[in-house]
């Protein structure tokens, strides 16, 4: 039963994830057609400010989710001082947060970023809206907890799916009746995204209730706090490495090529469905299990995603080229086709990195994750800007990509999830590397990508088959309840 609920939840997770993927996928060349790629890079970078700012709520929200993760059993009235004491010091500091981005991002945005001069009073007069949306991301992170917590994946991903698709849809309908101003783009995306938000804590306060409205408790802000100070670290730094490429690129390159590299890194990032659904289901089961078994968990996981995701991710490399000549055509294809090509590497690696991840917050270990990341940030910035100054926007990629890298390597020596059964993921390794040197060397057409992916993919399902024990013993359970035979008996 309990293997059944983990699968389901997974499944919710996944296909949560995929609905909005679709749909951003599917708006992007309508944005980049209908306010251009000047306005679309500026509010990618809007957003990568935003995300910036997130560490202010000091970890509350991923300290509130394991805290009502270990209270997952517990009473409505046991939970609700955590539940209230996460929301309001999320509100309190996502207020605070919104009063320093508003002078943060106009310096940034209007003194550091090259922003072509006749859209210089347009984006002065439509970022003060950029401000208010964080103390709504961080209202909606407690929330998001809230439900996760109690493993409650179906009713979380229908809302927070939701709210990313109403915020991908809701402005190109703006824009079509009010033109395509970013006045027009960023408060359409405020607004759609505070409606879904109220929804949101409806179902919360229907869920446990009774909730006190001034279940504030002060002992309770002090554990978290504890907890959370760590991860607001992580918080801080990871948004600045993930997207730093993108400011960097913007002051050297201009905000035009910040267009071409957002694009491909978004693509590689929304690729990673299968790594964030399996860490945010494993993240309640992390946080309840001993320490033996967490481990043991996060090893089997581990087995299964490099080659699962890789099932993905490998063809992803051989074919990016061909999809976005086929997405957004165009020059703008030619120049980001490496970048998508190394971005999807790194996009693999991190998604792997989630699991130690999850696994050291989950044991009340944050510190770990905060120290890494701490010891990252020089040699990166170091290495990202030699590599754009001497390959330009694959150099930004193969920047980040190497970072990801290391940090998946750090992580698992850390979190005691090496064993000897690590080196079943080196033919994955191989599989992936071989695929990314393809792509880069050999120039490809639309079929000789297409070939070149299926060959990528089927030899990581075979490396899977044989390599994975969870993946195999699973093909063997739905052969015999298809109707084969249950004598059948492969070794791997």
């Amino acid at each position: 039963m309990a293997q059944s609920k983990f699968s389901t939840n997974f499944l919710f997770n996944v296909f949560g994830s995929i609905f909005p993927i679709v749909v951003s996928l599917g708006t992007v060349p309508f944005y980049l057609h209908l306010i251009g790629t000047d306005r679309y890079g500026i509010v990618a970078i809007s957003w990568i400010l935003l995300g910036y700012l997130g560490f202010l709520d000091f970890g509350l929200s991923r300290a509130s989710a394991n805290a009502l993760a270990q209270l997952g059993h517990a009473t409505s009235r046991e939970r609700s001082p955590v539940l209230m004491t996460a929301f309001y010091s999320n509100l309190g500091l996502g207020a605070l947060g919104g009063l320093i981005l508003y002078p943060i991002g106009d310096m940034v945005l209007l003194h550091f970023v090259r922003i072509p001069p006749d859209l210089m009073a347009e984006t002065r007069h439509a970022y003060p809206w950029m401000a208010v949306m964080l103390p709504l991301g961080m209202i909606n992170g407690v929330a998001t907890g809230a439900l996760e917590s109690r493993e409650r994946f179906l009713l979380s991903n229908m809302l927070n799916s939701s709210t990313t698709m109403a915020g991908q849809i809701i402005p190109l309908i703006c824009i079509h009746f009010f033109g395509p101003q970013l006045t027009v783009v960023l408060p359409s995306i405020v607004l759609s995204r505070l409606g879904m938000i109220v929804l949101a804590y409806c179902v919360v306060m229907a869920l446990e209730w009774p909730i006190r409205p001034l279940d504030f408790d002060v002992t309770w802000l002090k554990r978290l706090l504890g907890y959370g100070s760590w991860v607001s670290i992580s918080s801080l730094i990871n948004p600045l490495l993930d997207t730093s490429n993108q400011l960097i690129i913007g002051a050297t390159l201009g905000v035009t090529s910040v267009g071409q590299y957002t694009v491909p890194m978004n693509l590689a990032m929304r690729s990673q469905v299968v790594a964030t659904a399996l860490a945010r289901t494993l993240f309640p089961r992390l946080s309840r299990a001993d320490r033996g078994e967490a481990v043991d968990l996060t090893r089997r996981a581990t087995a299964s995603l490099t080659y699962g995701f890789g099932m993905i991710c490998a063809p992803g490399i051989l074919f990016s080229g061909a999809f976005l000549h086929m997405w957004v055509g165009g020059s703008f294809a030619d120049v980001s086709r490496p970048v998508a090509e190394i971005l999807m590497f790194g996009a693999w690696t991190n998604g792997i990195a989630f699991l130690p991840y999850g696994l050291l917050q989950g044991q009340g270990r944050p510190h770990i994750t905060a120290k890494v990341s701490m010891v990252e940030i020089l040699p990166f910035f170091c290495v990202l800007w030699l590599l754009i100054k001497w390959w330009g926007l694959p150099g930004a990629a193969a920047a980040w990509t190497l970072r990801v890298t290391i940090n998946l390597v750090a992580l698992y020596l850390l979190s005691d999830c090496l064993s000897k059964q690590t080196w079943r993921l080196v033919p994955g390794l191989l599989i992936m590397t071989g695929a990314l040197i393809v792509s880069l060397l050999i120039p490809m057409n639309l079929v000789v990508s297409a070939c070149a992916a299926a060959v990528a993919g089927l030899a990581m399902a075979v490396a899977a088959y044989r390599l994975d024990p969870g993946l195999h013993d699973m093909v063997h359970r739905f052969v015999q309840r298809a109707g084969g035979n249950p004598r059948l008996t492969i070794t791997g």
